[in-house]
């Protein structure tokens, strides 16, 4: 089942759970307002087990909570679902290149027993409720949180040390070495020709947010960097040149397979005028400006994770997205965690913060719907 946007049936409602509080979209401004297409998804975030799973929990026990997952986003009206497959050059599948996740098992490298290939289950859970399945990699990143599981013996740090970023706790595989954007291109195709994938997706961690890349690659632009005099220019190229080979790649494997990604919010401060704060541009070398330009992505999730008003108002970071988009889907990254109280750290939302950001994507001239983070807060279920 490869599609785009599936026409709107019902999505009569979204409830969001959260310590107690029921948000519902259910009102006769929400549904007379629902356009005949939209862009519906939910994310799946699986590092962590921040969604799913319980990491060393019965086979049995994961698809059966998987299952219910997908009843759950099903029956409240999402039509595509965004699975973490690849959290830190680890595998959610079975993969001949990458060992499985600890975040499955509890082991890195352990496969699940009985065996069960996670990525497939949720291929078929959603087609069979009529929703997309993409696949959601992070393509850089090789350790978030070093010392906190044993990292096995096949595992990319391991293989091959001289492309690893080394920030302490966090360890980065190096954008600038061409046999690393190799790499990750070859996982992804893989991941395309063996799966019944709608989609591949990123998130939005290409160079590292804290601590900032800083001299790290110091010795990567001096070996690779030659026509560029200006290290942050060539940062962005990397990631541009690799993005661009990620779409080539799917494209090649199965052209009906879409590609995306979910960048920061804010391409660069200050764009839109009144719009402050961390610029993706010139922190984490994301270009986003570009990809839309040169229509090296078919889609783009900006995380707008503010609410209106203030420095990263919503309405404004939502209309400069689409005025950018250059024919490109534009599905604004909604921050449904902030309705739960324990999810929001700190920033919850207002009850009506999030029904008015959906109505406000739907009014709004190149916006096609929405991507909610995450799955947990758009219903009750345990994982």
């Amino acid at each position: 089942m490869k599609q785009v946007l599936e026409p709107l049936i019902r999505y009569t409602h979204i409830v969001l759970i959260a310590a107690g509080m029921v948000v519902s979209l259910s009102t006769p401004e929400a549904t007379a307002q629902s356009p005949r297409f939209e862009m519906r998804g939910a994310w799946i975030a699986t590092v962590r087990g921040l969604d799913w799973p319980v990491a060393g929990s019965s086979s049995a026990a994961q698809q059966a909570s998987l299952e219910s997952i997908m009843d759950g986003l099903a029956a409240n009206g999402v039509n595509a679902v965004f699975f973490q497959v690849r959290t830190e050059a680890d595998a959610m599948y079975a993969s001949d290149d990458e060992p499985w996740s600890a975040h499955l098992t509890g082991v890195q490298g352990r496969a699940p027993d009985p065996f069960y290939d996670p990525i497939a289950q949720p291929d078929r859970l959603a087609h069979e409720r009529g929703m997309e399945q993409h696949a959601c990699v992070n393509p850089f990143r090789a350790i978030s949180n070093a010392g906190s599981y044993e990292i096995d013996e096949q595992h990319i740090t391991v293989r091959e040390p001289d492309w690893i970023l080394d920030f302490g706790s966090l360890q980065m595989l190096d954008p600038g070495i061409p046999e690393v954007r190799s790499y990750v291109v070859d996982v992804v195709t893989d991941i395309v020709a063996r799966y019944d994938v709608d989609g591949i997706h990123f998130d939005d961690y290409f160079y590292p947010y804290n601590p900032q890349v800083g001299t790290h690659d110091l010795e990567t632009w001096q070996t690779y960097g030659g026509e560029f005099s200006n290290i942050a220019d060539w940062r962005r190229d990397n990631i541009n040149r690799f993005v661009e080979s990620v779409h080539d790649a799917v494209i090649g494997a199965d052209a009906t397979v879409k590609f995306g990604i979910s960048p920061f919010g804010i391409w660069q401060s200050g764009n839109p005028e009144g719009v402050t704060g961390l610029s993706a541009y010139d922190v984490i070398y994301a270009d986003a400006v570009h990809w839309l330009g040169f229509e090296t992505i078919d889609y783009l999730a900006p995380q707008l994770y503010w609410p209106f008003g203030g420095g990263q108002d919503f309405g404004l970071l939502a209309d400069w997205w689409a005025s950018v988009s250059n024919g490109r889907h534009i599905y604004p990254g909604l921050a449904a965690y902030k309705v739960d109280a324990v999810t929001a750290g700190g920033t919850q939302y207002a009850a009506d913060e999030l029904p008015r950001q959906i109505r406000y994507s739907r009014d709004a001239a190149g916006v096609q719907g929405n991507l909610l983070f995450r799955a947990q807060n758009l219903f009750s279920s345990q994982n």
